[in-house]
């Protein structure tokens, strides 16, 4: 069974519940909608797009606000508990289009021994990646960081687009609290090569063919500065991650 989760905070404006139908009818999938703790009126609209497909949308409340992180291990647990095989997410603004979700859960079935597909927002011929001038560069340097800090030789850590086949070490990736509200990705990729430790990366790097950056986003430049520092607190951390 596939399972989609979409972590929600505040995210009244910018959630459309055709976006989620869409998500639905293509990858076949029961998607799981995380208020993380809002404090307008998007508790509301998850149950209000719940409605519209209640077997297949299913609403998880998180009394306060956990971060990004925290709400995905969250609704991956829950699917993990209902019998999910593979579980990817994407953000509420849906920069990412359903056609590369689709894309992402495919490579995952056609490749049996990764653990994990992630989008990349790599800018090629035919593809149509749209991001500020900031966000670019920040990401090159942050990508540039994980590749010294943590020796992941990953182009895009931070898309928001990822999806993981379920087996024992997937959940146990996801047992334990993130240290970060934001570099979870960092995380998640860091304990799946630490727990398998493998000569070749159990995670498929796939470039996206679309990827329009949406306004709105809750990570500003002082969240920027303190992700990267926590690049250090990770590694650290990593450390009790071994394989068996």
């Amino acid at each position: 069974m596939r399972f989609l989760i979409i972590p929600c905070y505040n995210e009244f404006h910018r959630l459309q519940e055709s976006e989620v139908v869409n998500c639905i009818d293509n990858l076949h999938c029961v998607v799981v909608l995380v208020n993380d703790g809002s404090t307008d009126k998007t508790k509301q609209l998850l149950q209000q797009i719940s409605l519209v497909r209640p077997a297949v949308i299913k609403v998880l409340n998180l009394e306060r606000n956990l971060g990004k992180g925290e709400a995905i291990r969250a609704g991956f647990n829950f699917a993990i508990s209902h019998g999910a095989n593979e579980v990817g997410f994407c953000d509420a603004d849906f920069a990412v289009d359903h056609h590369d979700l689709v894309r992402i859960f495919s490579k995952l079935d056609e490749s049996k021994l990764a653990y994990g597909v992630i989008g990349s927002r790599i800018a090629v011929a035919g593809s149509t990646i749209e991001r500020s001038v900031f966000r670019h560069y920040f990401g090159r340097i942050f990508a540039t960081l994980v590749s010294a800090i943590l020796k992941q030789d990953i182009y895009d850590t931070q898309c928001g687009a990822k999806a993981f086949r379920i087996n024992s070490t997937t959940v146990n990736v996801f047992s334990e609290p993130f240290q970060s509200r934001w570099a979870f990705d960092v995380e998640i990729l860091g304990r799946i090569n630490r727990l398998t430790n493998r000569q070749s990366s159990p995670i498929i790097e796939l470039p996206l063919l679309r990827w329009i950056e949406q306004p709105g986003s809750k990570l500003n430049v002082f969240s920027r500065i303190t992700t990267a520092l926590e690049l250090f607190k990770i590694r650290r951390s990593l450390k009790s991650w071994k394989s068996l």
